[in-house]
């Protein structure tokens, strides 16, 4: 049996996907040539394409999901539990896809890895796609086979995140060190100023005892715990936390 996780607590703002298919896309964009140079996505036509190329693929399939909706409908994030990607962590991580798309052009429709451990809520990004360098008029018809592409990948990345783990784990850390690397996971954009104390707090007196070990991978775990608050910043900060966590490793494996 395939154990779910909360999804709707990462999710912060969650809402149905009927009021996911509920929201208006805007009309697309021309210019005083007449050509198209902006052809909105609507969401709910994103999810159903995601949802088609993961049944598509041989051993997928989606477990749980939640969906978001910010700034009155205008952004769109979603998560995808899925089963059936051989991981090596499998027992202590579950295996997410995470979809985000905008009608404000805040940002392009995108695909992404994520995983977050069964014992909490915790939700970490390794890799994101961008589906198509914009919206434009052959969005629709080249969708699906670039989403299938970018499953591919995403599912090979997988094996990098499991390796990931692994190192963050053998590396234990010092109250000093640990208070070094969040400054500077802080100033790369892995946090807000005023989420440094929050950090340190989950370093100091971990919300759950998995964390307890004085590991890399419980410093990832105590930015992890702050980031639930604001899904939509994860995939940014996951990246920017990695910029200073993946050198550091790679540096203590060389010594």
């Amino acid at each position: 049996m395939t154990k779910e996780l909360n999804l709707s607590v990462c999710a912060g703002d969650e809402c149905s996907f009927s009021d996911v298919q509920g929201v208006k896309t805007p009309e697309p964009q021309f210019n005083d040539l007449g050509r198209m140079t902006w052809q909105p996505v609507a969401h709910d036509f994103l999810v159903d394409s995601l949802r088609e190329q993961i049944g598509n693929t041989s051993g997928l399939e989606i477990v749980n999901e939640s969906h978001t909706l910010h700034r009155g409908g205008q952004r769109y994030f979603g998560l995808f539990q899925v089963k059936g990607i051989n991981r090596k962590h499998g027992d202590e991580v579950g295996t997410v896809f995470g979809l985000r798309n905008s009608h404000d052009k805040s940002c392009r429709a995108g695909i992404m890895a994520g995983d977050a451990p069964f014992v909490c809520t915790n939700m970490m990004f390794s890799n994101e796609i961008v589906l198509g360098r914009r919206h434009t008029v052959n969005v629709f018809a080249d969708l699906p086979s670039v989403i299938s592409k970018a499953i591919g990948r995403l599912m090979e990345s997988w094996i990098d995140t499991d390796t990931r783990i692994d190192n963050y784990k053998s590396i234990e850390l010092d109250n000093s060190t640990a208070h070094d690397l969040i400054l500077r996971a802080y100033r790369a954009g892995a946090c807000g100023q005023t989420q440094i104390s929050k950090v340190l707090e989950q370093w100091h007196t971990p919300e759950h005892d998995d964390f307890s070990e004085r590991s890399l991978w419980s410093l990832q775990n105590a930015f992890t715990n702050v980031y639930r608050n604001n899904l939509l910043l994860t995939p940014q900060r996951s990246e920017s936390l990695h910029s200073v966590f993946d050198p550091f490793a790679k540096a203590i494996a060389a010594n």
